[in-house]
């Protein structure tokens, strides 16, 4: 029914078909290169159609669809007094550390991670504290619990969870997330669980809410339509959050940034709405095509002196470079000059300080949301060049 073969980039067209050598494809940026589904574009023509953009909250249908989504498709029943609507993951992430620290107040973070994540944990006086993730003899990673728990009984207050997880790709499985329950519950320390990528999950894997679990009714849970239906220009999100003091005093850190929860922008609202209507039958084709991009990566990889693990989620492959042995400044000039494709360097997964790291380069983050045809041909550049070192 939808199309994701179609290159939206005349430039990227233009390259596929020999035209444009030196175009650098973007593998960078956790966006989607195809169109978001057309019941929400039809949605957005039909509000704009209407004439009139005044102030517009969200009403109980808007409300309604951010639950039923999330029960039938994620297996959180969130009452409706539990939901907030936000500007977007990123900003209630920050949001609810404010609300839940002080400042000198520790904050966990297990990197690999996404970058703003690890930003966000040092912000405003707080104190961050890594639980680094533990990587398998198959390039594979877990949390480590015992680092979590030493942080934890060093008075950390709270934990900034992703699952699944940027930019491993790692979808936690129960167990995990019991382990973290436990954890937190026994040291009293709070999660705040960004879960933006909760619906790009594939077969047999199952992403499972942290507040879901017994005793985790109060973990935090941040997500958005943004990574699932390509809208993250939309700058909309949801919070659940059960405590009624801290979600006012979240509500209340969001307005102080200028922020009324409730009041996204009006079509930002449009868009969300129509795409957890509506949008189901699109993802499912979606994913069934990101299955195939994720094949296709990996047997292209094959061979290489690069390694990357099949990700169980999200629409990113975490490819390990070590063996290339290249260094910040060589990575960047062979990826833009030999390889035309641009990628984040692993550090950026590291460190909240991207800028002045120029050492050694142990992975990178490609997205491969892209068209098939695209795809295989920035790897088949990227193929080209290793094989040539």
């Amino acid at each position: 029914m939808y199309d994701f073969d179609t290159i939206l980039n005349p430039d990227a067209q233009a390259a596929v078909e020999g035209r444009n050598p030196g175009y650098i494809v973007r593998m960078g940026v956790a966006d989607m290169d195809f169109r978001s589904p057309p019941e929400v574009t039809e949605a957005l023509i039909a509000r704009a159609r209407k004439g009139w953009y005044g102030y517009q909250g969200m009403t109980e249908d808007d409300y309604d669809a951010v639950r039923t989504w999330s029960a039938e498709h994620n297996g959180q029943e969130i009452p409706r007094e539990h939901l907030l609507a936000t500007p977007g993951v990123l900003y209630t992430m920050r949001a609810c550390m404010y609300a839940l620290t002080e400042q000198g107040d520790r904050v966990v973070i297990a990197p690999p991670l996404h970058t703003p994540s690890i930003r966000t944990a040092e912000l405003k006086g707080r104190i961050p504290v890594r639980a680094q993730m533990r990587r398998l003899p198959d390039g594979s990673y877990t949390l480590d619990l015992d680092m979590l728990e030493k942080c934890f009984r060093e008075g950390a207050r709270v934990l900034l969870l992703c699952s699944p997880n940027n930019p491993t790709g790692r979808v936690l499985t129960y167990d995990e997330l019991a382990g973290i329950a436990e954890l937190s519950t026994r040291y009293g320390v709070r999660v705040v669980s960004d879960e933006i990528h909760r619906d790009i999950v594939y077969p047999p894997h199952r992403h499972i809410p942290l507040a879901t679990l017994p005793g985790m009714e109060e973990a935090v849970t941040v997500f958005s339509p943004s990574k699932t239906f390509n809208m993250g220009g939309c700058h909309i999100g949801s919070a659940v959050i059960a405590d009624a003091e801290l979600r006012e005093r979240v509500r209340e850190e969001l307005y102080a940034y200028g922020h009324s929860c409730g009041r996204p922008d009006l079509f930002a609202i449009t868009a969300q709405t129509a795409a957890y209507r509506k949008g189901a039958a699109w993802l499912r084709e979606l994913l069934t095509y990101l299955e195939g991009n994720i094949g296709t990566a990996l047997e292209m990889l094959d061979g290489l002196p690069l390694r990357a693990v099949r990700p169980e989620g999200t629409m990113l492959l975490w490819v390990d470079c070590e063996a290339l042995g290249v260094d910040t400044a060589a990575f960047w000039e062979f990826m833009k000059n030999r390889v035309h494709i641009q990628a984040d360097p692993g550090h950026y997964y590291d460190t909240a300080d991207i800028g002045s790291y120029t050492g050694p380069q142990h992975h990178f983050r490609m997205k491969l949301a892209m068209p098939r045809r695209l795809l295989r041909y920035a790897l088949g550049n990227l193929r080209e060049a290793v094989s040539a070192l």
